[in-house]
């Protein structure tokens, strides 16, 4: 019988599976829609954390045979117990494969860091669909941002968004400046013209937060194409996103969570980094004003890694970027889920 392990990660846009083996191969894998309660009724988180382990089971049974789930590393916003009692009433129905199974919480922060960096010390500065400042070291984090829009997020793929869409609504209306963001705008609301731009955002049904990180990577595409407003809004997300990170290390530094052992790292992860590299290049600038020693990465992986990484940390004890052959494996095995540009999924976000 083949031991099969699971990394999950749901929030606000999807919910993400991920089934590997005790060799660190990946197995199957499985996705659906949102699980964040702050968003979804209880029924539709239901509906689709059940769609997910239905299909990540038929892809198990496929490509594994016989096996047993040993071991669930999940992090999901708000719905951990509903989620478990899901995956034993599904795993009942399916087979029993969970007879023995130990399910593991990573906390959204610890989620992100151990993805990005691969390690359990570092400052993770989150922007996907939302935003937040995360700064960790082992079990103990500060957690700053995640009000959402219109209080907070800011730096987030929906502020990006709003603020494009905004400037293009500025320029229709005759007191904004020219710019490809106009253009986008009737492309992405799929209309011909400004006329249906109110309809559009005033429907009941609407999810407006999820409607604005939809524009981002169009302003990320059209501060790749030269234009002065876009590389504006991109640049104030990447000093957004800086100016709350700087607040997260003096926190840290109060609560004497950093030390002088090691640079002071700080990665980036989410959806909405991945338009362009200008927007960690101002973060950079704006945290190094503060921190001249700081160093500031895209991460290794996206969130629903995290398991497969904690999982490697609790056979070995030591830090994975120590073993270079277990990266490679890794990059090669899991390439689906490593950073790249022009990927924006934002199963990541809250």
């Amino acid at each position: 019988m083949k031991n099969i392990n699971l990394s999950v990660d749901g929030g606000g846009t999807s919910l993400r599976i991920v089934a590997f083996d005790d060799d660190l191969n990946l197995i199957a894998q499985s996705k659906s829609g949102p699980v964040n309660p702050n968003f979804e009724t209880v029924e539709n988180i239901g509906e689709n954390m059940s769609n997910a382990i239905k299909l990540l089971f038929a892809e198990l049974l496929n490509s594994a045979g016989d096996f047993e789930i040993k071991k669930i590393y999940r992090t999901i916003v708000g719905s951990v117990r509903f989620f478990d009692e899901i995956f034993i009433k599904e795993s009942k129905l399916s087979g029993d494969f969970a007879g023995e199974t130990i399910f593991y919480n990573i906390s959204e922060g610890h989620s992100h860091l151990f993805a990005a960096s691969l390690k359990d010390k570092g400052g993770i500065a989150l922007a996907g669909t939302g935003s937040g400042a995360i700064y960790c070291n082992k079990e103990n984090f500060i957690h700053l941002g995640g009000y959402g829009i219109p209080v907070g997020d800011e730096g987030s793929g929906a502020w990006i968004g709003l603020q494009g869409m905004s400037a293009a609504v500025k320029y229709i209306n005759g007191w904004g400046e020219k710019t490809l963001l106009t253009e986008k705008l009737y492309k992405y609301l799929n209309i011909s013209g400004p006329h249906s731009i109110t309809g559009i955002l005033y429907k009941k049904d609407a999810n407006q937060r999820n409607l604005f990180a939809g524009f981002c990577r169009y302003v990320a595409e059209c501060e790749r194409s030269g234009d002065t407003i876009a590389s504006e809004i991109i640049y104030s997300a990447g000093k957004n996103m800086g100016l709350q990170m700087i607040s997260a290390l003096k926190r840290a530094e109060n609560k004497n969570m950093t030390d002088n052992t090691g640079p002071l790292e700080i990665y980036a992860s989410g959806g909405a980094w991945k338009g362009t590299p200008y927007m960690l290049e101002s973060m950079d600038q704006t945290i190094r004003e503060v921190y001249p020693h700081a160093v500031c990465k895209h991460g290794f992986f996206d969130p629903v890694m995290s398991g497969v990484i904690k999982f490697i940390f609790d056979q070995t004890g030591r830090q994975i970027l120590s073993n270079q052959s277990v990266i490679n494996h890794l990059k090669k095995e899991f390439n689906d889920y490593l950073f790249k540009f022009n990927e924006f999924e934002t199963n990541e976000v809250r």
